[in-house]
């Protein structure tokens, strides 16, 4: 039995240009290196958990993330949801080798929220290097609310 070679097929490849794809599909596996697990994303989504601060990384809105997930963090008080200058300049000194992190945005209730992730998302042009915008960030400070904006951009969390 011969199969069928589906990439030198005439007509599905004319559908594909004509839908604008030069590339072909793929299927990615589970990877539990890449993906959390079942198991961590049962205790992520309950409590914080402590992890290597090395396996943090930024999606492309510079938000937080672990493996394949958006998460929040905590440091010294202080929430970060965004991979801002703060976490990444204790990283690079090796001052940061472990950290709590957490997708259940309930923990955060009552803490201060990191001036820098609000600057490393360009929050309503927050900026927090700019000292003649202080005002204008104080009001942003007063005003922000981590959860509303979690719901905002992810859904119900």
């Amino acid at each position: 039995m011969k199969l069928i070679d589906f990439k030198q097929d005439e007509k599905l490849n004319d559908l594909r240009h004509k839908m604008g794809s030069d590339d072909f599909g793929h299927f990615e596996l589970f990877d539990p290196k890449r993906h959390l697990t079942w198991q961590e994303r049962k205790s992520l989504t309950k409590d914080w958990v402590n992890i290597s601060a090395t396996l943090l990384h930024a999606y492309s809105d510079k938000t937080l993330a672990y493996k394949n997930s958006h998460i929040l963090s905590i440091l010294e008080d202080d929430v970060h949801f965004a991979f801002c200058d703060v976490l990444k300049k204790k990283i690079n000194q090796g001052s940061l080798s472990k950290i709590d992190v957490s997708l259940k945005s309930d923990l955060c209730t009552g803490k201060k929220v990191c001036e820098y992730c609000l600057h490393a998302i360009s929050y309503e042009g927050f900026d927090v290097y700019r000292h003649r915008h202080q005002e204008y960030n104080k009001k942003i400070l007063q005003s922000f609310k981590l959860e509303k904006y979690l719901a905002e951009k992810y859904g119900a969390r």
